[in-house]
């Protein structure tokens, strides 16, 4: 009785992470959250898997699925480099207005 109360609120509580991660702009603590709740429910899942295989399966990929949605979102959080000459150009003269779409020469 205890394992499924406390399989149910594993559950809810991953459902409830993952709509959160549906923001564009999620904070830092959201993804450590995720990421070790994510962690928790892929070793739980891993654990299982020969008592439970269904539970089991759908716990490892619930896990595998928190630990890849934060990490790629970390991964998105870095500046993309520049892919356009002028973005370069731009970014290599100082005193430019960061509006202008031409580079002023200082």
């Amino acid at each position: 009785m205890l394992n499924k109360i406390t399989h149910n609120l594993t559950i809810l509580a991953a459902k409830k992470i993952l709509t959160t991660n549906n923001a564009e702009n999620l904070g830092t603590a959201k993804r450590l959250i995720s990421i070790i709740a994510g962690a928790y429910i892929f070793q739980r899942g891993i654990r299982c898997f020969y008592k439970h295989p269904v539970i089991g399966l759908q716990e490892t990929f619930l896990g595998g699925f928190l630990m890849y949605e934060a990490v790629k979102g970390i991964k998105d959080t870095y500046p993309a480099k520049p892919t356009d000459p002028s973005q370069i150009r731009r970014n290599q003269i100082q005193g430019n207005d960061p509006n202008s779409p031409v580079p002023a020469f200082v």
